[in-house]
């Protein structure tokens, strides 16, 4: 039997009233019940393309290797957690939703609806370019300082977390214009008041960056930055 309030439409009308905690607690459990269920069937599925992805993945270094018996089955189950959560966020949000909503103030309810399908596709932008782009520049440039005799050997799980560290980053800051947006729009802060802390705003966008990338290297945070930087511009011509 299907849980009813997964059901509910998304909007309409929508009953206000006050839930004891029992209530609260139950409604959770289920929410936590359902997106849980959902990530497990979204990671299935992608595992069975996980090493499609890999060697994917793989192509701005070649060969990758693992040095421990479980690296490379455990890698591949990561890889699956990961795209099973990009595939499948849109659900988990909406179970989010289902149970938050209640307590979201009515004039943020239309403006959050609006935005969220914007910001999903804002991360997957972020993260693309993070791996067709940045991922093979920084590489190639990390890989040259080689010497004669000196031959990388990047493990699975090593090369996964720069990947994935540096392409959470990059889609976090994609949302950057949708949240200066939305508080624009519900009066918390206002564009003229920015545009006097654009200095600081770009010195922070350079910080950030260096914390935000899983590396120390500076082409990974500069292809960060620059972008953040674009982002927030742009974001000020939006709320104009």
């Amino acid at each position: 039997m299907i849980d009813a309030p997964i059901l509910r439409p998304i909007v309409g009308e929508r009953d206000d009233h006050p839930m004891p905690l029992v209530e609260h607690l139950a409604e959770l459990q289920r929410r936590l019940l359902w997106s849980l269920l959902i990530l497990a069937v979204g990671s299935i599925v992608v595992f069975h393309f996980s090493g499609v992805a890999l060697a994917w993945l793989a192509r701005p270094v070649g060969t990758l290797v693992f040095i421990a018996p479980t690296e490379a089955f455990y890698t591949r189950c990561r890889v699956a957690v990961f795209g099973g959560f990009a595939l499948t966020l849109p659900l988990l949000l909406h179970q989010v939703w289902l149970f938050a909503a209640r307590a979201v103030d009515q004039r943020w309810r239309g403006l959050l609806l609006c935005l969220a399908p914007l910001a999903y596709l804002l991360f997957l932008l972020g993260a693309s370019l993070c791996l067709l782009v940045v991922v093979p520049a920084a590489m190639r440039f990390l890989l040259s300082y080689g010497a004669e005799g000196v031959r990388p050997m990047l493990t699975l799980s090593a090369y996964l977390d720069f990947v994935t560290g540096l392409a959470l980053a990059f889609g976090a800051v994609f949302e950057l214009p949708l949240v200066l947006y939305g508080l624009n729009r519900v009066g918390i802060i206002e564009r003229r008041r920015v545009t006097t802390y654009r200095r600081q705003v770009w010195f922070l966008c350079f910080v950030g960056a260096a914390f935000l990338t899983p590396g120390p290297d500076m082409v990974s945070q500069i292809a960060l930055a620059v972008p953040a930087v674009v982002l927030f511009e742009l974001s000020l011509l939006a709320m104009r």
